[in-house]
């Protein structure tokens, strides 16, 4: 005779355990958590303290400075992040059939990608599937990567390809670089230039974090020149806005300066640096793991690079 043993299993935290435990280890304070959350700074404390007692380990190091987590606590944390993804796009899916929607696809892409080819590439995808919403989130490219790693988005789209992440990758479009200067600048007369050429002035620059910030500076060292930064904003629209009202010079991709060469008569320079023109990726973290949704815009983002 044979027995059948059914084996019980149940969870010892909810999502809400999980989700508290996230924005703590993410402020870095139970207080900043608290307003995050929307709840009071005392059940927050509790909360955690039990799912501690539960598992016997210490998740976070508390201090007068605030939280951080313990090697657990950063264990747990990966794998909180992608099980309430998981949880908010399974809502948002099961929500989106009463809406008359098909389907979500997260896309996580780095702003140079956003400016120049996504508007297009994004509205006749959109005319063609009115059933699938698409959420797009700007990005640098490490954390775009990272994002898809970790099963945050469904497909993200990079300029460089970090180092260890392990990825699927796909050619998808070159986008180039150009030196944006105002009208009355003593470089606007050029044809075209060599990026060290341009290091005796001022730049307007991007945020530290992002992959042109850090070509920037490597192409400066190469030169063995300094790059000066006058002004740092986060975004190519506010390069150009910063340029035409004289505070320095930019790089920027070409598509960025479209609405600015022509409405403030900024001039746009070829760079001949052979770093100046980059090829864009789509990464994905495997083929057979996308959903259909997230397929149909792999697909017709490959086609339309053609």
């Amino acid at each position: 005779m044979f027995q059948i043993f059914i084996l019980s299993v149940s969870m010892r935290f909810d999502l809400k355990d999980l989700e508290l435990f996230v924005a703590t280890a993410e402020t870095g304070s139970i207080a900043k958590a608290a307003e995050r959350c929307h709840t009071v700074a005392s059940a927050i404390s509790k909360r955690l303290s039990d799912l501690e007692a539960v598992y016997g380990t210490a998740l976070l190091v508390r201090s007068s400075k605030g939280v951080a987590p313990t090697p657990a606590g950063l264990a747990l944390l990966a794998r909180a992040r992608v099980v309430l993804h998981q949880a908010r796009q399974l809502d948002g899916e099961l929500r989106s059939y009463s809406a008359g929607i098909r389907g979500q696809i997260r896309v996580f892409a780095n702003i140079s990608a956003i400016v120049e080819f996504l508007p297009s590439a994004l509205a006749s995808f959109l005319t063609a599937h009115p059933e699938i919403q698409v959420e797009l989130e700007e990005q640098v490219s490490g954390a775009v990567a990272q994002a898809v790693a970790d099963n945050l988005a469904d497909l993200g789209i990079v300029s460089e390809v970090p180092a260890g992440h392990d990825l699927v990758l796909i050619p998808f479009r070159e986008d180039e670089l150009v030196l944006l200067v105002p009208p009355d600048h003593p470089l606007a007369l050029r044809k075209r230039i060599d990026f060290r050429d341009a290091l005796e002035f001022d730049f307007i620059g991007l945020h530290s974090d992002s992959a042109l910030h850090y070509r920037l500076l490597r192409a400066a060292a190469d030169a063995e020149r300094a790059l000066y930064l006058k002004v740092r904003v986060t975004s190519f629209d506010a390069v150009c806005a910063m340029v035409a009202a004289g505070l320095g010079i930019g790089v920027v991709p070409r598509g960025a300066t479209t609405p600015y060469t022509g409405s403030l008569g900024l001039v746009s320079l070829p760079l001949n640096d052979a770093w100046a023109r980059r090829r864009l990726h789509l990464c994905v973290r495997s083929l057979e793991g996308l959903s259909a949704a997230a397929r149909l815009l792999l697909d017709h983002l490959v086609a339309g690079r053609i």
